[in-house]
């Protein structure tokens, strides 16, 4: 591309093709995720001339899945709390911007700015009607009715140096920007569009790159193991487990299909790939509320009563197919508190909830994600090596992070005269004063998909 723009090809309607030609501009954020469409709505309401760029057909495909669709979008508590929570070495890389988002500001953000209502469940929080669907309809309406241009099915391919920014590389058309963001995710789930595109960016760029290990994954049992081969998952609300040389972890624990998940396993398998640990020799308490001398008593009371371990352990508190495993297994009082399933391998890392490495943490600012060594080069969510537990941990980092780049980014795309205040700080305030609302705005009960000007008597452009 030479000169002020660059030309891209685009199939419409009936396979009509039209030349859009692109001026320079002042930011590009690659990827629609959770990182990238919180840095577009806020790059929106500050007024940036700016582009979202997403490889995919869609927006959002990971953020959907997030807490089963019902997208666990963070953890009720301060910044301190999650602070602790994420551990070393994140904690500290983050400290910044979670003090800038703390979960309640995010819930403030959500809701002046996407009415986007939420509700605490459990200690997380979720969305009012607890539906993925609502956020991404959120985000994106917001993006569309201040004309945000969102391109789809444009992965970035090569990313450049060029004087005064940056030039971004598609199959069918480049772009030029003074500052670009890279919010394109891990390697987790890679056909939601997280394909790891940030280890070949950081190599182009020459930024360090940390190994990427799966992080909140499951673990396969022994194929012929009593408990990998029940017939029906099922889900034990508290339990403990632990390795050699690690913390144990409470929370809950999901069998199925030969697999162990849930809250525990994923938060000690994070663990150990944070810690590059590969030792899983797993132990398992069943009842971590009860002494082991509390339970003994118990089951030998219950067992001398029905006679059949089975319907003893289904007496304690077990589900009937996993007390008749473990019974098959010789399980007693003692190996409830203590019970080991085996050397354990850790799933794929294409199956993980979140990818432990990334991008260099060493290599940007916390204070505002911007490349040390880059200027106008910015970061945020999983891209980045940064990680946390499960509950909704992970995409608060994210929107966090992007929040925080966001801040600075409009810091230093200096707006122009013309422009006014309100523009210039509406990111950093969800109480700055808006425009009128239009019809098809997110809070509008006319909103259709037929179009933001059909109930004005309009037709959509065809």
């Amino acid at each position: 591309m030479a000169g002020a723009f660059a030309s891209a090809i685009f199939l419409l309607d009936g396979g009509l093709a039209a030349l859009i030609n692109f001026m320079n501009t002042d930011l590009i954020i690659i990827g629609a995720g959770a990182a990238g469409l919180f840095a577009a709505c806020g790059a929106a309401d500050a007024g940036l001339k700016a582009v979202l760029l997403e490889r995919r057909h869609r927006a959002g495909l990971k953020l959907l899945m997030c807490g089963n669709n019902r997208c666990n979008l963070s953890h009720a508590g301060n910044a301190e709390d999650l602070l602790r929570a994420y551990g070393p070495p994140v904690r500290d890389f983050l400290d910044d911007a979670l003090r800038a988002l703390p979960p309640t500001e995010l819930q403030r953000w959500l809701q002046m700015r996407l009415g986007l209502h939420t509700k605490v469940l459990g200690n997380r929080i979720y969305p009012a009607s607890e539906k993925g669907d609502d956020v991404l309809h959120a985000f994106l309406d917001h993006l569309r009715d201040r004309d945000f241009p969102v391109i789809y099915s444009a992965p970035a391919e090569e990313i450049q140096r060029v004087d005064g920014g940056y030039r971004v590389n598609t199959p069918n058309f480049s772009l030029e920007t003074r500052c670009l963001l890279l919010a394109i995710g891990g390697f987790s789930y890679p056909r939601t569009g997280s394909v790891g595109d940030g280890e070949p960016f950081g190599r182009m760029l020459g930024i360090p790159f940390e190994e990427p290990r799966a992080g909140l994954v499951g673990l396969s049992l022994p194929a012929r193991h009593p408990i990998a081969q029940l017939p029906t998952a099922t889900d034990l609300p508290e339990v403990t487990v632990g390795v050699p040389g690690l913390p144990a972890i409470t929370g809950n624990l999901l069998i199925e299909n030969g697999v162990l998940r849930g809250a525990a396993i994923f938060d000690l398998t994070r663990l150990a790939a944070r810690q590059r640990h590969e030792d899983f020799r797993l132990s398992i308490d069943f009842f971590p509320q009860e002494t082991a001398e509390q339970l003994a008593r118990r089951y030998q009371t219950l067992l001398s009563r029905t006679g059949q371990p089975r319907i003893a352990l289904n007496a304690l508190g077990l589900p009937p197919m996993l007390a008749e495993a473990l019974a098959r297994d010789g399980v007693d009082a003692a190996g409830l508190k203590d019970y080991r399933p085996g050397d354990l391998r850790p799933r794929p890392l294409k199956e993980a909830i979140v990818t432990v490495g990334g991008l260099s943490r060493s290599a940007f600012d916390p204070a505002t994600m911007q490349c040390r060594s880059l200027p106008g080069l910015y970061a945020a969510g999983e891209v980045l090596d940064i990680d946390g537990p499960t509950g909704g941990y992970n995409l608060h980092a994210a929107f966090a992070t992007a929040h925080l780049a966001i801040l600075h980014l409009v810091k230093t795309l200096r707006q122009s005269p013309s422009q006014s205040a309100r523009q210039r700080s509406a990111c950093a305030s969800p109480d700055a004063p808006r425009r009128p609302r239009r019809s098809g705005d997110a809070k509008d009960p006319r909103k259709s998909a037929w179009g933001k000007h059909f109930w004005d008597g309009k037709r959509p452009m065809r």
